[in-house]
């Protein structure tokens, strides 16, 4: 059973539970911010940690792959409750959570800065390599992989964002399955995502992310017939401060609608 972190709504409400799913590096716990706005509108939300995610210098993510972390999900939804979740992901979580609707329907799934079905890009393998020498060689032919400062961590992770907030995010990151982060991006390797017809699909695209690209996450989107919610002024990990450029407004906004529709 995997840890997971749970914020009942405020009030009694009829709404499906939601089980937000971390990206790479991160744990439940990057969250937070995000279930308490929700709470506040009305949603029960869990938070889980990835196998090997719950203690920052574990080596238990060595050897890990996607495949492996939607058989956490699968378990943690099962947990849950007897009403299906609305499946969150955040970055390598958004291709967890593709993977895992292609085996089981939910309610509704918002896939936040997410890596698209088809994986990251080659502008991104070498862009990464270019910054992060190291981590770029340990992602490729290690076991693991760091972030290795807050220099890296506010490159990857944030724009506006203050440096005692930096550090304490930093201070709490993972070491990461370097399996995993070939699995999303690496020609040869990429476990791609088939297209979701069963559930109601939302993109949530960064105009400033690091990763996966504004233009590919809303062509990708376009293309596929899911919903799609720009910020353009925003950097990869939005989820972080929900009150900034409207991001918890518009998730609430259209989880309400997706709700209502069930």
């Amino acid at each position: 059973m995997q840890a997971m972190i749970e914020v009942k709504s405020v009030g009694a409400n009829s709404k499906p539970p939601l089980l937000f799913v971390h990206g790479a590096w991160h744990g439940a716990w990057c969250w937070e911010p995000l279930m308490r706005y929700l709470a506040e509108r009305g949603f029960t939300s869990y938070a889980m940690d990835l196998p090997g995610h719950a203690t920052r210098q574990s080596e238990g993510v060595a050897g890990l792959g996607i495949m492996d972390y939607v058989a956490a999900v699968e378990a943690a939804s099962a947990e849950i409750a007897l009403a299906r979740p609305i499946l969150i992901g955040h970055s390598m979580g958004g291709l967890i959570v593709q993977k895992f609707l292609e085996r089981h329907a939910a309610p509704a799934a918002l896939l936040i800065a997410p890596c698209p079905a088809m994986g990251g890009s080659l502008g991104l393998v070498l862009r990464y390599a270019w910054h992060q020498p190291v981590a770029g060689v340990t992602a490729t032919l290690g076991r693991m992989t760091a972030i290795r400062n807050t220099a890296m961590c506010r490159r990857l992770f944030f724009n506006h964002f203050p440096q005692e907030k930096i550090q304490a995010h930093f201070e709490r990151l993972n070491l990461e399955s370097s399996r995993a982060i070939r699995q999303m991006v690496l020609p040869g390797f990429k476990l791609k995502a088939a297209r979701i017809t069963s559930t109601p699909v939302a993109v949530a695209a960064a105009g400033q992310d690091y990763f996966f690209e504004f233009n590919t996450l809303q062509s990708w989107a376009n293309a596929y017939g899911y919903d799609f919610l720009p910020f353009p002024e925003a950097a990869h990990n939005l989820l972080c401060e929900p009150e900034k450029y409207d991001f918890g407004k518009t998730v609430a906004a259209w989880l309400d609608r997706k709700t209502a529709q069930t």
